[in-house]
């Protein structure tokens, strides 16, 4: 029987600032994604990162960096949760070459927001990104009854 290492959630500590960084550097479009937000410049993650760091001291979001035999591989980002924990969204990041692990933090994610007490997580995913939905469903979430249609205003 194979042993797998633990991937490891853990609070963001000032340190984590550098690395986020370098992930910006490594994997500008994979943290956009995550975002939400076209960041050309450092400046413009940094204030994203800023806006995030607001978000959590308001208890409407909370960040956990994931570790892989104590090395940092990415992040799970809880947001929007209201004061009724009655749902929130959920975001992970994980370093380019450790989407492998995408599974385990996905189910560490969700025990996390359930010893917060959410009750429901909604997850947003690109209607393209085949391989985010099949996790997604191996992991109970299920196709939204609503559809969202959006309109871009140039």
């Amino acid at each position: 029987m194979t042993v797998r290492d633990p991937v490891m959630l853990r609070a963001l500590e000032t340190e984590d600032t550098a690395t986020l960084s370098q992930w910006y550097y490594d994997d500008r479009t994979g943290l956009e994604a995550v975002f939400g937000a076209v960041m050309p410049t450092e400046g413009d993650f940094i204030r994203k990162c800023n806006e995030l760091f607001e978000l959590i001291k308001q208890y409407t979001a909370r960040i956990l960096m994931v570790e892989l035999r104590g090395d940092p591989i990415g992040f799970v980002l809880v947001t929007d949760i209201p004061v009724s924990l009655e749902m929130a969204r959920a975001h992970i990041y994980l370093m380019p070459s450790k989407r492998r692990y995408a599974l385990r933090v996905s189910e560490a994610g969700i025990t996390e927001a359930t010893k917060m007490g959410i009750q429901r997580l909604i997850q947003t995913i690109r209607s393209d990104n085949a391989s985010g939905i099949k996790l997604g469903k191996r992991v109970g979430f299920v196709p939204s009854p609503i559809m969202t249609m959006v309109k871009e205003l140039h």
